[in-house]
């Protein structure tokens, strides 16, 4: 096979082209918030954003997130709604991807399915606020 025809055929996979749509979010736009269900797994393309968790009234914390950060994507694997609040810091765009796309690739009972969540559990409970 061709170089050309295999990095095509490559680029037919990319979750990037995959995506329902880009959207621009202006600067302080909320993007999801803290318990809200999940519809998309989100990809920065351009920008930066805000990662809000919020432990309780007095204590969060925060992380800034930039260019090819996934929002949403520990969540939609350990099946659980939004866990933290997602805020632009400055305009950004982002690359939207439907729920069912990635629950399509993890089928309950398979193999790779319970491998990755469970390497998402074990991130979660050792790092919970290093991940978007």
């Amino acid at each position: 096979m061709l170089l050309s025809q295999n990095l095509e055929n490559q680029n037919t996979n990319s979750i990037y082209l995959k995506s329902n749509a880009t959207k621009l979010y202006r600067k302080n736009s909320i993007i999801y918030k803290q318990g809200d269900k999940i519809e998309f797994v989100y990809i920065i393309l351009n920008g930066e954003v805000e990662s809000i968790f919020k432990k309780n009234k007095k204590l969060k914390e925060n992380i800034i997130l930039k260019k090819g950060s996934p929002l949403g994507l520990m969540d939609l694997i350990l099946n659980r709604d939004y866990s933290k609040t997602m805020l632009t810091k400055k305009t950004s765009v982002l690359a939207l991807i439907k729920k069912n796309y990635f629950l399509h690739f993890l089928k309950p009972f398979s193999c790779e399915a319970i491998l990755l969540k469970s390497l998402a559990i074990d991130i979660d409970n050792q790092k919970k606020n290093l991940w978007s």
